[in-house]
């Protein structure tokens, strides 16, 4: 009877190992940074749930950010491809293909630093599909148009057909620039982005600058804090040894002289 209660407890335990290690290696995003309400949908699922910092985000999990709120997402563990969720935005999460995310509706940033060679980080609205390597750019969408913007190097935009498809047509958005994809057309002639559009984001990466910033600059403290401490012991070490070899050197002499004494 122990030994099948042992065998039970046993295969619970490696059940539940299994599970974690399973849900550790499975492809995911991670949330890094949020403000104001934020909710998001596991594949599958009802109910829907707060988002935090450090949650894991699974292929077919949907999140929405609401007034005056926002959610920054990394795809890999050195944050090199990350994407701003605005407010107001509904988002579902892709990690097939080339295809990353699927935006239904409001407003993402976009920031690809790296990513295997010829492969694309491609974002999906109701009528385009854009993206590039190695850029900063960004998408606005609702049902019946896009707006992809090129804020660092060069985007790409490509519209969707009546049948769903990709159109074929390859649209190359160049830094500084934007076009618009109305439902079932192609990419428009380029026009400038405004003054307003590069300040919202230069905000955005100055918020970064200052997340990052201080994730150095508490990774500096930390190690500074320890170098001290590790100074500090060889500090003391030291000094124990010093008290010892002064204190064998008093004895050392007390005894020599005592051996050298002679009987009048």
């Amino acid at each position: 009877m122990r030994f099948l209660k042992l065998s039970i407890t046993f295969i619970v335990i490696f059940a539940v190992a299994s599970g974690i290690i399973l849900a550790k290696s499975r492809p995911h995003v991670t949330v890094f940074s949020v403000s104001g309400t934020t909710e998001y949908l596991p594949a599958g699922e009802t109910q829907w749930k707060n988002i935090k910092i450090g949650l894991a985000i699974y292929s077919g999990d949907n999140i929405k950010t609401y007034e005056d709120s926002s959610v920054d997402i990394a795809f890999d563990d050195k944050k090199k491809n990350i994407v701003n969720i605005k407010s107001n935005t509904h988002v579902v999460i892709k990690l097939q293909g080339e295809e990353k995310i699927e935006l239904i509706d409001g407003e993402v940033f976009y920031l690809v630093k790296m990513i295997p060679r010829g492969s694309r980080f491609e974002i999906r609205t109701p009528t385009a599909v854009c993206g590039a390597r190695g850029t900063g750019g960004g998408a606005k969408a609702n049902k019946d148009r896009t707006v992809v913007s090129a804020y660092e190097n060069d985007s790409y935009a490509k519209g969707i057909g009546k049948d769903g498809k990709v159109m074929e047509d390859n649209l190359t958005v160049k830094e500084g620039f934007k076009t618009i994809v109305k439902l079932f057309q192609r990419p428009s002639a380029l026009k400038g982005l405004t003054d307003k559009e590069k300040a919202k984001w230069d905000k955005w990466k100055d918020e970064l600058l200052r997340l990052f910033g201080r994730s150095a600059i508490m990774r500096r403290l930390a190690d500074n804090l320890e170098k001290i401490q590790n100074a500090k012991e060889r500090m003391e070490e030291r000094k124990d040894a010093d008290r010892i070899d002064k204190k064998s050197e008093k004895s050392g002499a007390g005894g020599g002289r005592c051996n050298g004494e002679t009987k009048g």
